[in-house]
């Protein structure tokens, strides 16, 4: 005789709540912005492979869990976002302040005099701005979770 159980999830949803929702849908909107901007970075990088796939690796990996928590699943996927949001900081700083970083690459191009400039100041301040972004989704993330526990908790 075989007996199957039915199992309920009991993890606690993200959105209890119209409040809560909003919080969970603008977490989610910041992960869709920074996936746009890893994959408008993948495009820029194309003349380097390596750096380009990284991009879209770095897009990739967090895309399925922006969606998951824009549908309103359980609080999983916020718990990935956040630790992916903070690795993603991690990996940036050190690429921005690492001696001979790709901050500071150059691109080739040359002024109006026919001089040969660097991309070094542009490409730090799309750097920081990625930081502060992924900075953004991690505190989004962690508010999130902070009010689906609270909730929870009621």
């Amino acid at each position: 005789m075989v007996t199957t159980a039915a199992v309920a999830d009991t993890r606690p949803e993200i959105g209890a709540g119209v409040r809560g929702r909003q919080h969970a849908r603008l977490c989610a909107a910041v992960a869709l912005a920074s996936v746009i901007a890893h994959l408008w970075m993948g495009w820029e990088h194309r003349v380097m492979p390596w750096e380009s796939g990284l991009m879209l690796l770095m897009a990739a990996a967090c895309l399925p869990c922006a969606l998951a928590v824009w549908r309103n699943t359980n609080d999983r996927a916020v718990h990935v976002l956040f630790a992916m949001a903070l690795i993603m900081v991690a990996v940036h700083a050190a690429l921005l302040l690492a001696p001979g970083s790709m901050a500071g690459h150059q691109h080739g191009t040359t002024g109006p005099n026919g001089t040969r400039m660097t991309g070094t100041a542009s490409n730090s301040a799309t750097m920081l701005g990625v930081v502060a972004l992924e900075l953004g989704v991690a505190m989004l993330a962690a508010w999130t979770m902070r009010r689906a526990r609270s909730c929870g908790a009621e």
